[in-house]
């Protein structure tokens, strides 16, 4: 039978007869999960003024809101508005009842900008870690670290030198017109033949180099240029994670510049990642990464912090193929040398900022029948230089060749990729709308909470089934007690 809708819209609704959302609602769950969110987001309300002055705010209610954003893919503030103030299941969970007026864009956009100014946010995360290794999400075995690129709210076009003070655009102009005055046109060249124009690779003309450390954004200081893959330069930060194996649990999420080295921006969120699985009794074992992290300072670091890392390693490339590269040659630690092929010592020669030089004597090599292998066509000794964490490099290539080494390297795309992929395709971050990197940092750690909130309301897996069976045994009570009902009409 087909029929047509035909709504019903009254002035007055009791409140048993407004739509409440089933206990399988996911909100719901995230609420039996967390318990108090006064108590979890009271590390963040020093961030809002203590006085009677200024607006009135309810810090939970914000809280709440910008995880909403992570958990529906929302991106601009005016949209995530509508969103709070048409759901009343949203309403429900923010703490609003169906009659009041949810929080505006503009009160959304001002409480972030408070939160930027506190360090309250790293505690709460403290507080969701140590919840999800309660619940026997986080083991600490091993961990990945990862970093990507996020496009910042800053373009090309906003950057001016540090120094003159002009902009990149006027900067141009200024590299044309002198290249223009340095090649006189059709003084040498044939009538007919076209101006000469400055070239580059693959006929492409000829730009002068932009350099972070010359040029900065007026619009967006904190933000860097870079690029990303085969794609044209642009304006980046860089975001870390660091992600445990055991359910993808995100430890430690931080941003820094985007010409800061992968290296040296992980180190950061190691130890705060080391620091959190302490709280929880938990220690950090493995950190396993791409060939981005062969380092062998990254790797000393990490061995003295107790860590064993575990990462791709890089092949150097040689420019004699079928020469000698620097792994044909043996280390001897008692003594402090190098054996080449030829059974010849390359002793400890000078020693330069943090690399140590290690070169043979050049009668050695004149004799060396190797030498046409060994050596460039102007060198007269074959020198190796070797850095002081050297060894813990070469720790690392011996356990990438192990089978254990080699099955946690193949894991390691399988724990920290799904976090990025998800809170770029689903949690809007595929680009950042804010600026300054503190605004940055609120924003990651926002969508570190939210990813490790839903990671903890999956593990109640338990809890929706027994939902889903109330559910269900509500219906069919309610199909006898009608069936009752007209029994008894019928017999009166």
């Amino acid at each position: 039978m087909i029929m047509t809708k035909i709504p019903k819209t009254g002035l007055f609704y009791m409140s048993d007869e407004i739509y409440r959302p089933p206990r399988t609602n996911f909100y719901i769950r995230l609420n039996s999960v967390v318990g108090s969110w006064r108590e979890l987001c009271a590390p963040v309300f020093d961030a809002f003024a203590s006085s009677i002055d200024g607006r009135p705010v309810d810090p939970v209610v914000y809280f709440k809101i910008f995880l909403i954003a992570y958990f529906e893919g929302i991106v601009a503030d005016t949209a995530l508005a509508e969103r709070v103030a048409d759901s009343l299941a949203l309403r429900e969970f923010v703490g609003y009842g169906p009659a009041e007026r949810t929080p505006d864009h503009s009160s959304i956009g001002r409480v972030r900008s408070q939160l930027a100014k506190t360090q309250g946010l790293d505690e709460v995360m403290d507080r969701v870690v140590a919840m999800c290794a309660q619940a026997g999400l986080i083991s600490g075995d091993m961990v990945a670290a990862d970093s990507t690129l996020l496009p910042a709210n800053a373009s090309l076009s906003s950057l001016h030198s540090v120094t003159t003070g002009i902009s990149v655009g006027e900067y141009f102009k200024q590299f044309r017109e002198q290249e223009a005055k340095a090649s006189p046109q059709n003084e040498t060249l044939a009538p007919e033949a076209p101006p000469a124009e400055p070239k580059g690779k693959k006929g492409k003309k000829k730009m002068p180099p932009v350099s972070n450390e010359e040029f900065r954004s007026t619009t967006d200081p904190d933000a860097r240029i870079t690029s990303k893959g085969s794609s044209p330069a642009g304006m980046y930060y860089k975001v870390t994670h660091v992600t445990d194996s055991k359910h993808q649990v995100i430890l430690s999420a931080q941003s820094a510049t985007a010409d800061t080295g992968e290296c040296d921006a992980a180190t950061a969120p190691l130890e705060e990642a080391k620091r959190r699985l302490q709280a929880s009794e938990l220690k950090l074992g493995t950190v396993v990464a791409d060939a981005g992290y062969d380092d062998s300072k990254f790797h000393g670091r990490l061995e003295e912090m107790g860590v064993i890392p575990l990462t791709n390693f890089q092949v150097p490339e040689t420019k004699k193929p079928e020469g000698f590269a620097k792994k044909d040659f043996t280390y001897d630690p008692e003594r402090n040398l190098y054996v080449c092929p030829n059974g010849k010592e390359l002793p400890l020669d000078t020693r330069k900022s943090d690399r140590i030089n290690y070169r043979a004597s050049e009668t050695d090599c004149a004799q060396c029948p190797l030498k046409h292998a060994c050596l460039d066509e102007k060198a007269k000794a074959r020198s190796i230089r070797r850095t002081p964490d050297e060894p813990a490099r070469e720790r690392n290539i011996e356990r990438c060749h192990t089978d254990e080494g080699r099955e946690q390297l193949k894991q390691r795309k399988t724990v920290v990729e799904p976090p990025f992929g998800h809170l770029k395709t689903n949690g809007g971050l595929s680009r950042i709308n804010c600026r300054t990197n503190k605004r940055v940092q609120v924003k990651i750690t926002f969508a570190a909470l939210a990813w490790n909130l839903m990671k903890r309301v999956k593990k109640l897996g338990g809890s929706r089934v027994l939902a889903r069976f109330l559910c269900v045994w509500r219906s069919i009570s309610q199909i006898f007690a009608r069936r009752t009902l007209r029994v008894t009409y019928v017999l009166q």
